[in-house]
């Protein structure tokens, strides 16, 4: 895979900012229209989960369509269930308490500050290619108690400081997750409005390398097997079996929290279980072909209906086919 920058370049922050603001705003937008579109067709739910994976290597967007994000906001589910740990910022702090200190480089500006949070985020990067590597984002409770217990480390061995809020969070894992993406997929050069500052630099991604220059990846749901009332009892069973075990070992780390955040984590975690909502289960066969028409990649993933809307278990889909480059 073609070797290209790993970090965040916080000196072009204040350049780049509004491009990215607008960028994500479109696709929030996109993004949802699309999710409530879909949500009534099994196949469609169950495309569009793979194919985010297989286009960029998305597997955390692709959890926004799982069982995982059927009673609360995929990003509210990850700050209560994994970042409330780590969180450790001056919100809730009383009048003449003292505050908690940031590195004091850090909001300046200046090349110090962009030198260290690039080690941050480079070193974070090469732990977020591990984990998908090695756990996988469909196993989300490790992959996440991982990623967020190393990212306290790594800033205080960096940082040297306790400080950690939501912002910084998602900041670093949402850079590794668009990093990965590019180097899937090769990036072109973009310049800032000066038309010299260079924003975003050429590269040839790990596709391009395997697939050639104009590359091509269709995901297609080839066949739907609908369960009978007995697999749906069966099912639902073992979606309990898979998901409970999740919910009492968060218990367990909900009890070392404060009240609040404490109460935040158990009801994060106390949503994921929606097995007596489940009505109706499908099984969709997914098939990666290149532009050539050749098989690149297969899989099954289980949709579920609850209500009219149908949602993908992620508890229960195997996505290591679908990151094509790490087979």
């Amino acid at each position: 895979m073609t070797k290209s920058k790993k970090g965040f370049n916080t000196g072009l922050y204040g350049i780049i900012a509004g491009v990215l603001v607008a960028a994500i705003l479109v696709g929030m937008t996109v993004f949802a229209f699309t999710t409530r579109y879909n949500a009534f067709s099994p196949e469609k739910v169950a495309q569009s989960y793979a194919d985010t994976i297989v286009q960029t290597g998305d597997g955390y967007n692709a959890l926004k369509v799982s069982l995982v994000s059927k009673n609360q906001k995929f990003g509210n589910f990850v700050i209560n269930a994994y970042m409330a740990p780590y969180i450790n910022d001056n919100s809730g702090k009383k009048k003449g308490e003292k505050k908690i200190e940031q590195n004091k480089e850090i909001g300046t500006g200046s090349k110090k500050e962009a030198k260290l949070l690039d080690t941050v985020y480079n070193t974070m990067y090469d732990y977020y290619d591990e984990l998908i590597k090695t756990v996988g984002l469909q196993n989300y409770d490790e992959f996440y108690s991982l990623y967020f217990a190393k990212l306290k480390e790594v800033r205080v061995a960096v940082l040297q400081d306790d400080y950690m809020d939501t912002d910084f969070m998602f900041s670093v894992f949402e850079s590794n997750v668009q990093t990965y993406a590019n180097k899937l997929t090769g990036t072109k050069k973009v310049l800032a409005a000066d038309k010299k500052t260079v924003i975003q630099k050429a590269s040839t991604g790990a596709y391009q390398e395997l697939y050639g220059k104009k590359y091509k990846l269709t995901t297609t749901v080839t066949d739907t097997k609908e369960l009978s009332a007995d697999e749906v009892e069966a099912y639902v069973k073992g979606y309990k079996n898979r998901v409970v075990p999740i919910i009492q070992k968060s218990e367990t780390v909900a009890d070392t929290l404060d009240d609040k955040k404490s109460e935040a984590m158990k009801s994060a975690f106390e949503n994921l279980n929606v097995a007596d909502s489940i009505e109706a289960v499908d099984e969709c066969t997914v098939e990666v072909t290149n532009q050539n028409g050749d098989v690149v990649a297969n899989t099954k993933v289980y949709v579920v209906r609850i209500g009219n809307s149908w949602y993908v278990d992620n508890s229960n889909t195997d996505t290591a086919p679908l990151y094509i480059t790490i087979i």
